[in-house]
């Protein structure tokens, strides 16, 4: 939908509208949550009067983008500006705080909350802390905090879940596990995440036990997908499925791709294959992951173009698609943009603004 915002911003902008505080933080939110943060700070650096509630969204849209030092300057410079500071505005520093990896600035901030008189801590504040800690590999004190909460929900224990995931500690995950459990007993995505976790880390008796009990609840595995844009038509593509009217040109761009990225250095990292193969089908089954096919057909569409190449993806980006990607922007010449669950990516000249930490 960027493109029908973009041409509702050109009305906006006709019209005269685009520096009135409502259009103009409906712009700052679809920009910003369409990987575009730029043009979001653009559209808020031209409004009649800063406020609140612009100020949270361009807080916001930081976040989303990995901003988290941009993020923080405009939260400081609200108490310049003389703005309240609301719930919003906290649970947006600390997502900004979060997706950058900036652990002790999100020490402060929630150390503020907890001791203000003002504001009350509420579950979004501890979501995103625990998730702040967990990400940065702090796991025993993300456990700690989630203890020291007064009813933890679902929320809480399955972002400490994610955590272990990423990081691979098991003990931890199945202490969160059990408590999640407690809560949601048929909870689909917490058994989906300690398989996962259970195959990352070569655990195959627990892995079949797990997948044992997910038959016997019938619980299923949400499948990866990707979705891409190519002349105002979205593209659906799943793990392994070829059945796309352009499979062929897709299998074709995928194979040039390939042997262009090895030729730069790429080497298929097969952690992120979670089956029990040998290592030359691991690497088969790594070239058909979603975002692989998604991007090989938006390059074989595009070929000619030298925009951006934009990527949605309904889970976490793997971390060998991620390496993959920033030899592929290498190699073409091109920006790509990828939203994954968490936040977006973008990629250029072979690196990514998320700086490897996500």
């Amino acid at each position: 939908m960027l493109e029908t915002g973009k041409q509702i911003h050109a009305v906006l902008t006709k019209y005269g509208l685009v520096r009135n505080g409502y259009a103009g933080v409906a712009l700052i939110d679809l920009y910003g949550k369409c990987g575009m943060a730029e043009t979001a700070r653009s559209v808020f650096d031209r409004l009649i009067d800063m406020d609140m509630v612009s100020v949270n969204s361009m807080i916001y849209s930081y976040a989303v983008n990995g901003l988290g030092q941009e993020a923080l300057d405009l939260y400081n410079r609200m108490k310049d500006l003389e703005l309240e500071q609301n719930q919003v505005t906290f649970v947006a520093v600390l997502l900004a705080c979060s997706n950058s990896g900036l652990v002790e600035e999100g020490r402060q901030i929630f150390s503020y909350l907890r001791d203000s008189s003002e504001t009350e801590l509420r579950r979004d504040h501890y979501a995103c802390m625990v998730d702040l800690l967990g990400r940065s590999g702090r796991l025993e004190e993300a456990e700690m905090l989630v203890t020291q909460m007064n009813n933890p929900d679902l929320v809480i224990w399955r972002t400490l879940l994610s955590a272990c995931r990423v990081h691979g500690d098991v003990k931890t995950a199945e202490r969160a596990m059990k408590r999640v459990l407690e809560l949601a007993p048929g909870d689909e995505g917490t058994h989906v995440l300690l398989s996962n976790l259970y195959a990352s880390t070569c655990n195959w008796s627990q892995l079949i036990e797990m997948k044992s009990t997910m038959r016997e609840m019938k619980l299923k595995k949400n499948p990866a997908v990707s979705w891409v844009e190519v002349d105002r038509e979205v593209h659906t593509f799943m793990a392994g499925d070829l059945s796309h009217l352009g499979s062929k040109e897709i299998l074709d761009t995928l194979k040039e791709l390939i042997e262009k990225v090895r030729n730069l250095g790429y080497i298929p990292d097969t952690r992120y294959v979670l089956q029990d193969l040998d290592e030359e089908k691991k690497e088969t089954s790594l070239y058909y992951h979603s975002e692989k096919l998604a991007l090989a057909f938006a390059l074989s569409r595009t070929e000619n173009k030298t925009n951006s190449i934009r990527i949605l993806k309904n889970l976490r980006v793997c971390g060998d698609c991620h390496s993959w990607m920033k030899y592929v922007s290498i190699a073409i010449g091109r920006e790509i943009v990828a939203r994954d669950a968490k936040r977006y990516h973008h990629i250029k000249d072979g690196l990514c603004s998320c700086r490897d930490y996500w």
